[in-house]
This record gives structure tokens, sequence and C-alpha cells, in this order.
């Protein structure tokens, strides 16, 4: 007995985006966005796609990174209608900052708290 053969097409992108801030020829933020298509019945309709976008933050010039932050939309046609709406979105945020930018945010919120006391 022959199985009818169904295929499915997965489509990925990767853009890269390094940023310059202050010219001074040392990378700052760093940007990367992974856009994955998914047409699992193989009809030419993608079912699915998510997108995700990790970005970080150099932000004391040191090198290193101080904050990343990730974004990832996700969208499935659930009903098979062939249209992802906005029911069939999921959105979900992360952020991650190091302890030394903590404190130093906590400084700066204290002297302004401060200064609008004066």
């Amino acid at each position: 007995m022959h199985e009818p053969e169904e295929t499915a097409e997965i489509d990925v992108t990767i853009e890269t985006d390094l940023i310059d801030v202050d010219g001074d020829g040392v990378v700052d933020i760093v940007s990367e966005t992974t856009t994955v298509a998914i047409d699992v019945d193989g009809d030419g309709i993608v079912d699915a796609i998510q997108q995700t976008t990790t970005t970080a933050y150099d932000v004391d010039g040191d090198g290193e990174p101080d904050l990343v932050e990730s974004t990832t939309i996700t969208g499935v046609d659930v009903d098979g209608d062939g249209v992802i709406s906005e029911d069939e979105i999921e959105i979900d945020e992360t952020v991650a900052v190091t302890e030394d930018l903590l404190e130093e945010l906590e400084e700066l919120e204290e002297l302004d708290e401060a200064a609008a006391a004066d």
C-alpha cells in the first residue's frame, strides 16, 4: 500500500544588525531577528510563523552587554482558514539586566527623588 506523500515547507531567515552608536568603532548594540515560517500541509499558505528579535546593549561602553531583551511573536492558523487572526497571535517578552546596571539605575532614581524633594 502506497501512502500519499505529504510535504511541509519551512523557511528560516536570520538578520543581524551591528550598531556603533557613538562612532568609536566598537559595537554598542547587536540585534538579531530570526523568522520561521511553516507551511504544514504544503499548500503554499503559511500555517505558523514565529519571529524572535534579541537585542543586546552595551550601555557603559566596556564591550560587554549590560541589557538583553528578547521578543518572540508567534502566530498559528489554529482554525485553518488561511489567515492568522489577532486571537491566534502570542507575544512573549524577556529582559535581562546586569546587576551593575541595576545599581546605577537605582542610584539615578535616588538622585532624581532627592532633586524633586528640593
